[in-house]
């Protein structure tokens, strides 16, 4: 049986996929309708992680000399993986690793602010009251990058020059300075996990009644047709539970019919073949020594006529031993020497089946099942050798081996049989019989039964 994704697992890929592509859809609809541009990022935690990081670089290149700057703004670039650089207020580099800005960048380089919002002299406290700085985060450039800039209070040379900072970036995520991903991800989990709550209930519902609905399927495709599925849904799995027991009512009439045709039929036949067997006996007595040896084949076969109409006898009783019969435990051994006094008498017949090996299982089912076996080889290939009868332990279960001397059947004659089989698909008496042989094994009887059945086949 091939096991692939579960239900539950396939409603909630198809829920993320669902919330993906609407997410998708609400920023594309907000982007046309208000032309956001990145800048909205830098309205929460971004810009405020803009903010520290420009109060940090601050801090130390306030310490420091101004020609030690560049090699602290490398070191800033090792350690973010990004590119910082410092312009000046009329949008020229001044200061870093020289970077090529976008034409539509230019305009954002230039520091705009009012003498009021001027950097501060040197060394001086930023009033607490002071504006915020501007910031800006732009996608733009070819090959494209991402770039942030923001105002800074630092300034250059004996002029003053105030100076903006540049920060450019391969990634959206700026390692960590634009965007942080791992509260996005703890969204997406806590929304899939919650989705996955509300869900459960809808879904687990579904796959308890799909897995019902499995099990009685299995059961009526083994032949318990009284097996049943609540009807207490009223969708469309409700409307599947009652079809499935109506075709398992329906099948168990109709096998429980066929199985009392059979036997009404072949308890009719019982009669007849008694008068037949007693009218053979009368003749036998007034016969001819010349008709004697007519007389004993006909007999033969009325014989053989009467175990058949048994065994279909047996097939209908069959059907209903499981319900009936209560499974024991005996010898295997014990049991064989008695279906070969039985079956066997006066033939060649070499048993190996060890006085150890028990079996729990329907006594009568498998006695009826190794003498149609035996009496079979009897039958067909007494006469070309010895007849031996195996059985051994495999696997937990006990295999038995019912092999004779005769020539077997033909490849012609087996594949024109297989080929009828195939076309009446089992319907026949022996067929039928036994696949009831084979459904009474229980326990470790189960692979004799079979056993024996398939034998007999072959």
């Amino acid at each position: 049986m091939r096991h692939g994704l579960p239900i539950y697992g396939k409603v909630l890929a198809w829920l993320a996929l669902n919330v993906l592509m609407l997410a998708v859809l609400v920023l594309g609809f907000l982007q046309m309708q208000f032309r956001l541009s990145l800048d909205w990022m830098l309205a929460g935690p971004a810009g405020e992680r803009i903010e520290a990081f420009s109060a940090q670089l601050q801090k130390k290149l306030a310490g420091l000399p101004e020609e030690s700057w560049p090699v602290a703004l490398q070191d800033f670039d090792r350690e973010y993986q990004a590119t910082f650089a410092l312009f000046s207020s009329d949008g020229h580099q001044v200061m870093g690793a020289p970077l090529k800005v976008p034409q539509e960048l230019q305009s954002r380089l230039e520091d705009r602010r009012s003498p009021g919002e001027k950097p501060p002299p040197p060394r001086a406290k930023r009033p607490d009251n002071a504006p915020p700085r501007p910031r800006f985060l732009q996608r733009a450039g070819d090959p494209a990058r991402y770039w942030a800039i923001t105002h800074v209070d630092l300034v250059k040379g004996p002029e003053r020059l105030p100076l903006t900072l540049v920060i450019v970036s391969d990634s959206i995520t700026g390692s960590g300075l634009f965007l942080d991903l791992w509260p996005w991800l703890g969204l997406g989990t806590a929304a899939l996990a919650l989705s996955a709550l509300l869900w459960m209930p809808f879904v687990s519902g579904l796959t308890r009644a799909i897995g019902r609905l499995n099990k009685a399927a299995g059961s009526i495709a083994g032949g318990r047709f009284d097996e049943r599925v609540p009807e207490t849904r009223n969708d469309e799995l409700g409307g599947l539970s009652a079809s499935v027991n109506a075709m398992a009512r329906q099948l168990g009439e109709y096998v429980k019919e066929q199985r009392r045709i059979t036997a009404d039929v072949a308890h009719e036949l019982c009669s007849p073949i008694a008068r037949m067997q007693m009218a053979l006996g009368i003749v036998e007595q007034r016969g001819t020594p010349e008709q004697t040896n007519y007389l004993r084949k006909l007999d033969a076969e009325l014989q053989h006529m009467a175990r058949l109409v048994e065994e279909v006898l047996a097939f209908s009783k069959a059907e209903t031993l499981p319900r009936q019969a209560t499974p024991e435990t005996f010898s295997l051994a014990v049991l064989v020497q008695e279906v070969v006094a039985r079956e066997g008498a006066g033939q060649d017949i070499e048993v190996h089946v060890s006085e150890s090996l028990q079996l729990t299982t329907i006594r009568e089912a498998l006695d009826r099942a190794l003498g149609n076996v035996l009496r079979n080889a009897v039958r067909y290939a007494g006469q070309a050798g010895p007849i031996a009868i195996e059985a051994e332990a495999l696997a937990g279960k006990v295999c038995i081996r019912v092999s004779d001397q005769g020539p077997g059947v033909p490849p012609a004659v087996s594949s024109a049989r297989a080929a009828h089989r195939r076309q009446r698909t089992g319907t026949g008496y022996r067929e039928a019989l036994r696949g009831s042989m084979r459904r009474l094994g229980h326990g470790h009887a189960a692979g004799a039964a079979r056993a024996a059945c398939e034998a007999d086949t072959a």
